[in-house]
């Protein structure tokens, strides 16, 4: 009797192990353990020739659709010699102020020459994720490039990228015309 009595209480502590086992590995992971897109993209400046989305129905949609998006050559427009980019930079911490300063290097000779430098302004204090876009032309930073992103508050960054401006380089024929008055000069000499 006591051998079935402890066959019995050892086959219901397996079977409530079992059951305890089901129900811990088929729950979804807490809200705070899943990873959104500030945890995955946390220090980054993610680039895109199309307007980012604002909101998605799951974190994961929404870390998702900011991958696909996602760009690192963009081609020049050749109509207006620009290029029109969109970005999304993703704090690791929340900003505790309404502004920030973008600075946009070129890092294609490994070496950084600034381009261009100009303010963000944000929505709200405490974002962690700024949306935004800039335009770059041809004749300001020339063309065929490898630029660098970085989104600065008080000399501090806060997120970065890097990411390349395509286009049509410049074509030479090799062919001088020089004026008469030109060549009167030369000769004078």
């Amino acid at each position: 009797m006591v051998a079935l009595k402890s066959l019995v209480a050892r086959r219901a502590g397996v079977c409530a192990l079992v059951v305890l086992l089901a129900i811990v590995v088929g729950r979804p992971a807490p809200a705070a353990a899943q990873k959104g897109p500030e945890k995955t993209f946390a220090g980054k400046v993610i680039l895109s020739d199309k307007r980012f989305p604002t909101y998605a129905k799951s974190p994961a949609a929404y870390t998702a659709a900011i991958k696909k998006q996602s760009k690192l050559n963009f081609q020049e427009d050749k109509a207006n010699g620009t290029w029109k980019i969109h970005f999304a930079a993703f704090l690791k911490q929340p900003l505790n102020d309404l502004e920030v300063l973008i600075k946009l290097y070129d890092v294609t000779n490994r070496s950084q020459t600034m381009l261009a430098s100009f303010e963000q302004f944000l929505d709200t204090r405490g974002q962690r994720t700024i949306i935004s876009s800039f335009k770059l032309e041809r004749k300001q930073v020339g063309v065929n490039k490898e630029l660098m992103i970085i989104l600065e508050y008080r000399g501090r960054s806060l997120a970065s990228g890097r990411f390349r401006i395509l286009g049509e380089a410049e074509k030479f024929s090799g062919k001088v015309d020089f004026s008469d008055e030109d060549t009167k000069k030369s000769n004078e000499d």
